[in-house]
């Protein structure tokens, strides 16, 4: 196409309704991206456009849009635009911004999503609103009734709003296809753009988008939007600090988490209204509760996945208002949705990702034109060298690929059972054409369609005719169960066995992955250990082993390999890199690579692996992210549980990978255990590894689900993961899970690599003991919680504590009693009226045992 820079658009170009709109809202000029976007999309050109958040992508789309929708036919019936956005949280922004525009255009503007009650679908069935606002999954219901169907066949474009976070999950998948049956349904081309933040190989989402054969063109906003941010860390404080010692004891946190806590709040009273963001469920809820403990005359929201939708409304609306002077908040507040007049950002810990560095810090001044600034606050030394990595990454524009995962068969099924319930009969040639049209099946082999299609047919899903397939009787049913590629998860109550107290909470897809009683995990700090899974609940005791998994291990983001290496390069050039860190985390950088080498010790960086042993401990420091490490880490595990014929603990970690053993190991066993991996035939050995793991288990219940093999509401207790594995072995259900796994929780192709880097001598391996680098990994693991085992700051408060203490000594001579504090007491001088030497410590309101121990006679 031709270059969009050379002949600059302006709104004059565009339809008189929409420019009075436009002049309503004060808008003279269009943005880049709307500039961009506005001639290839008048043309019915299909398009990516990506920029970063807040410079009007949605508008860039919309706008060339609706203007070809009222010169076209203004009064052609039936749905004509469907806006798709992923969350359905976004729905209510769009709707204001959308229906606007619609009032000035003359195009009703409707939502549709799992939320819109029943007489509003009946008036969109009776009477379509041009314009449709949708998620993947209400889109797909949108098949099923006659008229819905009608009104389908009217669609002239579809925008899919933050496509980047669908290209690589099954949501995505199941979209392509859903893309690739209402063109079929339409009869002809419809005009497809794609909303995205700036993401890596940007034309890979524009190949998702198209499906295959289609052109579409990449408007890229090349100059970013301002971004002003830098990576900190805080000063840890004086133990011996009376008021930093109350706080630890107070929070049970460590003293430089006290400061990291206190430097939070000091920038969110420095400014009008912060988005301080965390990477995980757990640490918002412990972040929220201890910075309320610290001040709770701030008020401060939250918001997250886990929080119901009525509540996540009103901390939006809460903090759009004005009333909440900050919000906490995971990546459910990452997407475009407006929250105001946010002038601060900041991200505590890493944000591991350069893509979700951008995208958070973008939220600050979510306005055009504006500069974000914003601060990533680091309290370990892991996450401070990692977010300097990540800064030094964006400022290169190296932005994480996403990547499509090839014929995710649980999609196949579901998308064939979905034609079967909205068509009279499907011919399996068509369909099988129409599948691979869209990205993820484009090299979908005839086989695997016709494995898959055999395998429903078999289970009920759907049935077989002659040169195709069609309804049955429990097709609707399966259908309406699994509309939606998310895991359907139950929340599991967890409760000390011992106090009955509650602890916390573990989603289903977690408590699935115990292999078996005495499972060990940690939630809100504490090591448990697994006594029973019922119902809907989880007994615990508490335990001693520091080793165990965190609760959040699922859902952490995983560190690129990228990342990390950047990360091993800068410890092998004892310099981190970029102009972002502060100068207090260039020392404690420093610091760290000096005290490793003070002490004769290697230092593991991105072309050394250091392989650390300490009786049962062994820990393998190896600067290749969190996918590539877990993929080194069950390799391992496996070879050592076969031949020690006991189970080995695993924690990964994205430059470490932590085995425990159930007896002492050698440093040179687990060498040649590395050694021996053939990169060749790693991924037919990781398919067996899987086979056996506790990771599986969980996969085949979603992937059962999606075949039509159980029912939605199946619990994962009373499904045997190796009866499973059995009844469904070499079958596409099985090749799914596995498949699911190895996408979304390892990297064979980079843990190939490496293996091969090792072999040749490229990657250099040596021996040492513990070294405070390896150790250094469960400080991530262990942040923001309780520590196991008290340290200094927690003792001299708990020894202040004690002091400043009143007890009454009563002495049983003489009968008289009296009160005073813990140290000035010194019952080892006797009593003060008669010298004797027998007295009793009593709490001062124990009246009862005073009255008996005054009483005459008494022994």
């Amino acid at each position: 196409m031709d270059d969009p820079g050379r002949a600059p658009a302006s709104f004059r170009e565009l339809h008189g309704a929409i420019r009075a709109w436009l002049a309503e809202l004060g808008f003279e000029a269009p943005s880049a991206p709307q500039a961009m976007s506005l001639r290839p999309l008048l043309a019915g050109r299909n398009a990516l456009i990506v920029a970063p958040t807040g410079m009007g992508k949605t508008e860039a789309a919309l706008l060339p849009i609706v203007d070809r929708l009222l010169r076209s036919a203004p009064g052609a019936p039936g749905f004509r635009l469907l806006y798709i956005t992923p969350l359905r949280a976004l729905n209510r922004d769009m709707l204001r911004r959308i229906e606007g525009l619609g009032r000035h255009t003359g195009l009703r503007v409707g939502v549709r999503h799992g939320d819109t009650t029943a007489s509003e679908r009946a008036r969109q069935s009776r009477d379509p609103p041009p314009i449709l606002i949708t998620t993947p999954e209400s889109l797909q219901i949108l098949f099923t009734g006659s008229n819905l169907r009608r009104h389908l066949k009217g669609v002239e474009a579809v925008v899919v709003d933050e496509i980047h976070e669908l290209a690589e999950d099954e949501r995505g998948a199941q979209l392509s296809v859903a893309l690739e049956r209402l063109e079929a349904l339409t009869g002809r081309p419809f005009q497809r753009v794609g909303l995205s933040a700036t993401v890596g190989a940007p034309e890979e989402v524009a190949a998702f988008l198209g499906g295959v054969g289609r052109q579409v063109d990449v408007l890229k906003v090349d100059l970013p939007k301002a971004l002003e941010f830098e990576v900190r860390s805080p000063k840890a404080p004086s133990a011996e600090d009376p008021q930093i010692a109350a706080l630890c004891d107070r929070l049970k946190v460590a003293p430089l988490v006290v400061a990291a806590l206190t430097e939070c709040l000091s920038e969110v009273r420095l400014h009008n209204q912060v988005l301080l963001f965390v990477n995980t469920r757990d640490t918002a809820e412990l972040l929220a509760t201890r910075l309320a403990i610290i001040d709770p005359s701030l008020p401060f929201g939250i918001h997250h996945g886990s929080l119901s939708r009525d509540v996540r409304i009103e901390m939006e609306a809460e903090f759009k208002a004005g009333r909440l002077k900050a919000l906490i908040c995971t990546s459910s507040l990452e997407l475009g949705i407006d929250v105001g007049s946010v002038d601060f950002v900041i991200q505590y810990n890493s944000p591991r990702e350069v893509a979700r560095l951008l995208q958070r810090v973008g939220r600050g001044s979510h306005r055009i034109a504006a500069t974000s600034r914003g601060l990533v606050l680091a309290s370990n030394l892991d996450d401070a060298a990692e977010s300097a990595a990540i800064a030094q990454l964006a400022l290169e524009g190296a932005l994480e690929r996403k990547l499509v995962r090839e014929n995710p068969l649980g999609v196949l099924s579901n998308q064939l059972i979905a034609m079967a319930n909205s068509e009279v009969r499907v011919r399996s040639d068509e369909a099988f054409a129409l599948i691979r049209k869209a990205r993820p099946f484009a090299a979908l082999p005839r086989l695997s369609f016709d494995r898959t299609l055999a395998l429903i047919a078999d289970l009920g899903g759907v049935r077989a005719v002659e040169g195709g397939f069609a309804k049955r009787g429990g097709t609707l049913v399966y259908f309406f169960e699994n509309i939606s590629m998310i895991p359907d998860q139950r929340t599991y109550a967890v409760i000390d066995i011992v106090s009955r107290r509650f602890i916390g909470t573990l989603d289903e897809g977690f408590v699935a992955t115990f292999d078996e009683e005495n499972s060990k995990f940690i939630v809100k700090g504490r090591s448990w250990k697994v006594a029973e899974v019922g119902e809907d609940s989880v007994l615990v005791e508490p335990s001693d082993d520091l080793g165990a998994v965190p609760s959040w291990i699922g859902e952490d983001i995983p560190v690129p390999f990228e990342v990390a290496q950047k990360v091993g390069e800068a410890r092998r050039l004892r310099k981190l890199p970029g102009p972002h860190a502060s100068l207090e985390v260039r020392r404690l950088f420093a610091e760290a690579l000096e005290a490793q080498a003070l002490r004769g010790l290697a230092v593991p960086d991105d072309r050394t692996i250091v392989i650390e042993r300490e009786d049962r401990t062994v820990i393998l420091n190896a600067c290749f992210g969190t996918r590539v490490n877990e993929t080194l880490g069950r390799a391992l595990t496996s070879l050592f549980t076969q031949r020690l014929g006991a189970s080995v603990g695993l924690f990964v970690d994205p430059y470490r990978v932590v085995l425990t053993f159930p007896r002492a190991v050698k440093g040179a066993d687990v060498e040649k255990a590395l050694r021996s991996l053939a990169p060749g035939g790693l991924e037919d050995f990781m398919r067996i590894v899987l086979r056996s793991s506790a990771l599986l288990k969980w996969n085949l219940l979603h992937s059962a689900k999606k075949f039509a093999a159980l029912r939605k509401g199946a619990d994962h207790r009373f499904v045997s993961a190796k009866a499973m594995l059995e009844r469904f072995a070499g079958t596409p259900l099985v090749e799914d899970a596995v498949d699911r796994v190895l996408f979304d929780r390892l990297d064979l192709a980079r843990t190939a690599a490496v293996l091969e880097d090792l072999a040749a001598g490229r990657i250099a391996l040596s021996h040492q003991g513990l070294s405070p680098l390896g150790l250094a990994g469960g400080q991530r693991m262990r942040e923001l919680v309780a520590p196991q085992r008290p340290d200094a700051a927690i003792l001299a408060a708990l020894r202040r504590r004690l002091s400043e203490t009143r007890v009454t000594l009563a002495c049983l001579a003489c009968h008289r009693a009296s009160t005073t504090k813990v140290q000035d007491a010194h019952p080892e001088r006797g009593c003060p009226h008669c010298e004797g030497r027998m007295l009793a410590v009593l709490h001062p309101r124990d009246r009862d045992s005073a009255k008996l121990l005054g009483r005459k006679g008494h022994s």
